[in-house]
């Protein structure tokens, strides 16, 4: 009987003022009452823990602090590395031909059908992806006609090369041509002789892949035209434009000069390179 009274006896909390002692609040609970409320307490404690945990930022402020990876950001970085590869291994063919044109030395074909890939890559990608707006707008589900439109751009690009001998290629300077091409003895262009502080003018319309100094041909430019079409002007004593400049047909790029160890006094070195290949500029340009 006592442990039964015990259990059922009942207890009075009352709040006092603290000037007058008199009783303010009073209120009669049950022990079992206080656990009652330390549990819901402690589960609502619990449950908005848990809510403010779950939230995006914070979720992944405690990912990245304890090494955990998003699924679908490891994906996309995995794209991403993929992409600035092929990129990257675009860029160094690149370079290693434009390495090899400016030392003179003649490229392998299986290297000009990289390069050539390479010249052509930022009309290649404009037409390709006008191919997919049109498809998609289209709803062209087929995967086959959807990988022949795809194959068919370089042949258009091919069939839109004009014969050089079509194409109106203005002097870059007029003068007396002292050294022809003579491929044998490793000389790819002609030495054109002009008087000091000529200005040396694109011959078509192009982009500057080149404007800098190498020890043997000093100040160089070389220029990217249509029909995979390179114009080199070497021993230059400055140059007016840089990499990256788009510039006109008889536009004026440098001033001739004569630096450089390959150079034995003031002229222009001349190059033509077509499809990778040095051509006599004599064949295609009147410099008298």
């Amino acid at each position: 009987m006592a442990d039964k009274k015990q259990k059922e006896n009942q207890f009075r909390l009352v709040i006092f003022s603290e000037k007058t002692f008199e009783e303010v609040r009073s209120f009669i609970y049950k022990p079992w009452y206080l656990w009652v409320a330390i549990i819901v307490f402690a589960l609502i404690i619990f449950v908005s823990t848990l809510a403010v945990v779950s939230l995006a930022p914070i979720r992944q402020m405690i990912n990245q602090s304890s090494g955990y990876a998003d699924p679908d950001q490891i994906l996309q970085l995995r794209e991403k590395v993929i992409e600035l590869e092929d990129v990257a291994a675009s860029q160094q063919i690149y370079i290693n031909n434009l390495r090899a044109i400016l030392s003179g030395n003649v490229i392998h074909d299986t290297t000009v059908s990289k390069d050539l890939e390479l010249v052509d890559s930022v009309s290649s990608v404009a037409r390709i992806e006008e191919d997919e707006q049109l498809r998609t707008s289209f709803d062209l589900d087929d995967k086959l006609s959807s990988i022949t439109l795809s194959q068919s751009q370089p042949t258009t690009a091919v069939s839109n090369l004009r014969p050089l001998e079509q194409l109106y290629l203005i002097p870059p300077i007029t003068g007396s041509v002292s050294y022809g091409f003579d491929p044998e003895n490793d000389h790819l262009g002609l030495d054109i002789n002009a008087p000091p502080n000529t200005p040396v003018k694109a011959v078509l319309d192009g982009y500057i892949i080149y404007a800098g100094w190498t020890l043997e041909t000093g100040n160089t430019i070389g220029i990217q035209h249509d029909n995979n079409l390179i114009s080199f002007y070497k021993h230059n004593s400055e140059l007016l434009k840089n990499t990256g400049s788009n510039v006109k047909a008889g536009e004026a790029v440098a001033i001739i000069g004569n630096t450089g160890t390959q150079s034995t006094g003031p002229h222009l070195h001349f190059e033509l390179w077509s499809n990778g290949k040095p051509i006599n500029p004599a064949n295609y340009i009147n410099f008298e």
